[in-house]
């Protein structure tokens, strides 16, 4: 017989502003429904891809399950680091060696020119007029399939 499921929370540092931890060990740390609630600060990750050929972000529909932003556009990719998780800081040359190991097909890009152009790009973007924003990605999401804006997605797009 299968094992009842069990939801576990998940606990998160809580940080200042400035991104230092407040307490120690897990007394400094709230279950993550808490932290989104409260609005406090925390360690996340967000991962864009965007596709140089094509000059396209990728983006995600969130699931319906979610407790937040449900069914709405979103990066490529987030996550959270766990309270107390021993996450290790590498300089870029270090990370780009590793990643030039494990592909030797690895082009590295240096943010600061031709492909900081992408960061200015969704910088623009979300300066334009939010209609004319709407309008250009439901043009490109129909491509994929077709879709219409909801006012939900419009709102995220204006945040």
């Amino acid at each position: 017989m299968a094992e009842p499921y069990v939801e576990r929370v998940e606990y998160l540092d809580v940080l200042t502003k400035i991104g230092k931890k407040i307490g120690k060990k897990i007394d400094g740390s709230k279950p993550r429904g808490d932290v989104h609630r409260d609005g406090d600060y925390h360690k996340a990750v967000h991962v864009w891809i965007f596709t140089e050929s094509t000059q396209e972000l990728l983006l995600q529909k969130r699931a319906d399950c979610k407790d937040s932003w449900l069914g709405l556009w979103d990066i490529s990719s987030a996550g959270h680091i766990s309270a107390v998780s021993d996450v290790k800081y590498i300089s870029f040359g270090e990370y780009r060696s590793h990643l030039a190991e494990a592909d030797p097909k690895y082009v590295p890009y240096d943010v600061n020119k031709q492909y900081g152009l992408v960061f200015n790009i969704i910088t623009k973007r979300y300066k334009e007029n939010n209609e004319a924003r709407s309008l250009i990605l439901q043009k490109q999401l129909r491509r994929y399939a077709p879709v219409s804006l909801t006012a939900e997605v419009v709102n995220f797009l204006q945040f």
